[in-house]
Order: C-alpha cells, then sequence, then structure tokens
C-alpha cells in the first residue's frame, strides 16, 4: 500500500513556486556627494552698442545734434572735435544755404577758408549722402578739406559718386536746418566725448604763428635815447592761444622795454599743433626794434 501512494506521488508534475520579487537595490549616496543643481539655459545678453561722440550745434534759429561716426571717418571726426574744442567755429557763419544743404565752418564766410590745413580724405562704408548726414566740404582735390562742413537737408545720392568724407548724422533738430538764412552764425559747438573714445593722429604740426602783429609805441625822444635795437623775448602759447610774455634780455632803457612788451602781449596767435592737436608751445626769438622782425627759435 505504501508503495503504492510512493508511485504516485512520484508520478505528479512538480510545481515550482517563484521567488518573492526582489527589489532593485538602492544606490547608495557617498557622504561627501552634493546633489546636483539643475543648469538653467543660458541667456545671451544684448550686444551694448558702442557710444559715440555728440555735437551740439546752437544757432538762434535752434540746437542741431549730430552723432559723430569715428569708424566712418576716424581722422575726419576727430578734425572735427578738435576745431569745436578750441571753439574755432564759434561766430562763424552759415555762408551757403541751398535747397538740399547749409554749409558753414569758413572762417572767412565766403566759401574760400579753412583752418590752415587740410585732411585726407576718407571713404566711408556705411554712411550715405541721406537727409541730415554731415559731411566735410572740400576744393577740387579729395584731400583738401579743412573746417568747412556741409548739413543735407534732403537725400543727395550724387554726392557718393564725388568723393566727400562724411563724419555722421543729425539725431534732432533736423527742422533747424529749414529754418537757417544765409548769415545766420554758428553760436557754439559743444563736444560730449564718451571715455571710449580715442582721438585719432591727424595732419598738421607746426609751431605756434602770431596772426596779427603790433608795433611798440616807442617815446617821442627814442631816437635820442642810448639803448639797444634788439632784444630777446620768451613768449609760452597756450592750447588757446593765450599768451604769458616775458624779456629775458631787454633793451637797457625801462621805458621802451615796457613799450616793447605791451606792443607783443597784443599779438594774437594760433596756438602750436601736433599731429593736428594744439599744444602748449614756448617760444623764444630776438626782436629787432629797426625792423620790427624776429628770429625764432622754439621747443615745445
Amino acid at each position: 500500500m505504501l508503495s503504492v501512494l510512493a508511485l504516485l506521488l512520484l508520478s505528479q508534475p512538480l510545481v515550482q513556486t517563484p521567488p518573492p520579487a526582489q527589489k532593485p537595490p538602492v544606490a547608495q549616496k557617498k557622504k561627501d556627494e552634493k546633489p546636483k543643481k539643475e543648469e538653467k539655459p543660458k541667456v545671451q545678453k544684448p550686444k551694448k552698442q558702442a557710444e559715440r561722440p555728440i555735437a551740439t550745434l546752437e544757432t538762434a534759429k535752434g540746437t542741431i545734434q549730430i552723432e559723430l561716426e569715428p569708424t566712418e571717418a576716424p581722422v575726419g571726426v576727430s578734425n572735427f572735435i578738435n576745431l569745436a574744442q578750441r571753439g574755432f567755429y564759434d561766430g562763424l557763419t552759415f555762408h551757403r544755404i541751398e535747397a538740399d544743404l547749409v554749409q558753414g565752418g569758413d572762417p572767412l564766410g565766403n566759401g574760400t577758408g579753412g583752418p590752415g590745413y587740410t585732411i585726407p580724405y576718407e571713404q566711408n562704408r556705411g554712411l550715405k549722402n541721406t537727409k541730415g548726414v554731415v559731411g566735410m566740404a572740400r576744393g577740387p582735390e579729395r584731400d583738401s578739406a579743412g573746417s568747412q562742413f556741409y548739413i543735407l537737408k534732403r537725400d543727395v545720392p550724387g554726392f557718393d559718386l564725388n568723393g566727400y568724407t562724411l563724419l555722421g548724422r543729425v539725431t534732432a533738430g533736423q527742422d533747424v536746418l529749414e529754418k537757417l538764412v544765409l548769415g545766420d552764425k554758428i553760436t557754439h559747438i559743444s563736444i560730449t566725448v564718451p571715455s571710449s573714445y580715442k582721438p585719432r593722429p591727424f595732419g598738421p604740426t607746426h609751431p605756434a604763428e602770431p596772426q596779427a602783429l603790433f608795433y611798440p609805441n616807442l617815446p617821442e625822444d627814442a631816437a635820442s635815447r642810448t639803448y639797444s635795437r634788439t632784444v630777446k623775448v620768451k613768449i609760452a602759447v597756450s592750447v588757446t592761444g593765450g599768451v604769458d610774455v616775458n624779456l629775458t634780455q631787454g633793451s637797457g632803457d625801462e621805458e621802451i622795454d615796457d613799450a616793447i612788451l605791451e606792443a607783443i602781449r597784443q599779438w594774437q596767435w594760433q596756438p602750436a599743433l601736433k599731429n593736428g592737436q594744439p599744444v602748449a608751445q614756448t617760444l623764444e626769438f630776438v626782436y629787432d626794434l629797426a625792423t620790427h622782425s624776429r628770429r625764432v627759435g622754439g621747443k615745445e
């Protein structure tokens, strides 16, 4: 009986019970490991545009604001800023008024004058002769611009073929151009220069020169006095043309020396220029009372 039962059990198929489901192992954090922060997407900031020099041109009819473009004409812009800061344009007239433009910057007031030097022509890349653009006027040669400038009242595309250096454009006061008439004056041009602006050296280098001379008013009996006909003079000329005059070797007659100093202090001077920029200069020369001539030797 037992043998029969054993046979029956062996004949039954085996049923395997699956093992209990195992949870996946949990990764243990290292003690020094810090949780990673979610990286925020980088936001690109818009590039800041370079600041440009601003010229504010004052007239009796209103104010014109001009944004200058040094990248377009580094030499021309440096020259314009230099002249404006020296007060060169103050009181000069608009000697040319037409339907398309106004023009000024001539110390003679007739279209033939300038600062006493010229600057090279510069080929513009972005600026065109459109309404509000400021350009350098010139003579027949491309490298003949100096101080005269024009401002366009409307587009003049033909100028783009003629080789004019363009300096910038009007950003405020375009309506003032329509009010100007022949002979209206430039009251003043002020310049606002950003700290990033670097002027471009340009143009002339020459010593200070007197523009107007005055002769000494000597005493009536000077011919009967004994004194030296030549004296040595030392003059310090500032960047604005102001002077400090001293006699380093007089004539031997105090009254005549005073007359000489009084006359020379009235001389009007053009300051020295170095690469187009005004610089202070000290001049020493021998002044001849007989011929009113001077022999100059100077140093900066």
